[in-house]
């Protein structure tokens, strides 16, 4: 079964950081590197089989890297919500990015502008 996937259109930004490992980061400036980049998500279902069932997706990993130039080596985490993601190096916490989505109001549930 193939599954359902849909185009979603993304902001990227990256950073200018200030810091250390020692003493933390802090974003000094940030820079627009993509104003419409496109990121087909896979639609998943949250509580299936229930009333309250409904599509939800999210960039993966991969999708994220490929935005940002993030090496495959260099582990991620992400915050913040369904149509904004901030990227952190997991190792350190330093600030890399983040995408923000320009074409739905709501990735969970999803809900077009």
């Amino acid at each position: 079964m193939k599954h359902k996937r849909i185009n979603t259109r993304w902001e990227v930004w990256s950073y200018d950081v200030f810091g250390n490992t020692k003493d933390g980061y802090e974003v000094n400036d940030r820079y627009k590197e993509h104003e419409d980049y496109e990121i087909n998500c896979k639609v998943e279902i949250a509580n299936p089989g229930t009333i309250i069932a409904f599509e939800h997706c999210t960039p993966s990993d991969y999708a994220i890297r490929q935005a940002l130039s993030i090496k495959k080596w260099i582990k991620i985490e992400t915050d913040g919500d369904d149509v904004t993601i901030y990227v952190n190096a997991a190792k350190n916490g330093y600030p890399i990015g983040e995408l923000r989505c320009i074409s739905h109001e709501s990735l969970s549930p999803i809900h077009s502008k």
